[in-house]
């Protein structure tokens, strides 16, 4: 798929669960994009834009692309979706706004619901550089060749970082990210200070391989 082809409510939804995982991003939290949850009600599959985890605690993003503010209609189905997956929290994103209406209709849920508007060309363009921890990036390499910076996302890495693995008798580190549009896993391997696409590129050296095991399984 091109980035032609990628229609943007896609992007925006990489882009928020990008910045997300970066925010929360902690062992005791996991961040997942495009997620499917079964509902407690409807007793059928959910899709969740984004979903939220630590421990008990369950937060469901949605993301909202449109060309106009988002209504009360949008938000009482979100507010259903909560109810039916046992969300303790949820966060309705908009790259447009939102009508006066909604901020009233979801008192109900008290704060238990966030409104946020975000526009993404915005956002894109000033919260990610091409090299962003020194050694390793935001961007996956295996994805940059296609893209228009401020037009479309060109693939964003969420990272693992410290993962430590027993090895030959000695702890070795590294990090691993995985692309939110490739799906690939880009590793960085501590011990050699090379940064590799796993199944795209040559390993550095045998840790590669064992760091992508370890995310990837």
């Amino acid at each position: 798929m091109t980035a032609k082809q990628i229609p943007d409510w896609k992007q925006y939804e990489w882009l928020i669960t990008k910045i997300l995982h970066d925010e929360h991003s902690e062992p005791t939290v996991t961040v997942l994009g495009d997620s499917r949850v079964r509902g407690q009600y409807s007793e059928r599959s959910r899709q969740i834009d984004i979903l939220i985890e630590q421990g008990s605690i369950r937060t469901i993003v949605e993301c909202k692309h449109y060309d106009k503010p988002i209504d009360v209609k949008a938000a009482e189905s979100f507010m259903s979706m909560m109810n039916d997956v046992g969300a303790n929290f949820g966060i309705l994103i908009s790259s447009n706004g939102f009508t006066s209406s909604v901020s009233k209709r979801i008192r109900e849920f008290g704060d238990r619901i966030k409104l946020e508007h975000l526009d993404w060309h915005e956002a894109y363009s000033t919260s990610f550089i091409e090299e962003s921890y020194g050694r390793v990036s935001d961007i996956c390499s295996h994805c940059i060749e296609n893209h228009k910076i401020g037009r479309s996302i060109p693939g964003l890495l969420c990272w693992s970082h410290g993962l430590g693995i027993e090895q030959f008798g000695k702890i070795y580190m590294g990090s691993a990210g995985r692309c939110l549009k490739c799906k690939s896993y880009t590793v960085y391997c501590d011990s050699c200070g090379w940064v590799t696409v796993a199944e795209h590129e040559e390993p550095c050296c045998e840790l590669r391989d064992v760091f992508y095991a370890h995310v990837a399984k």
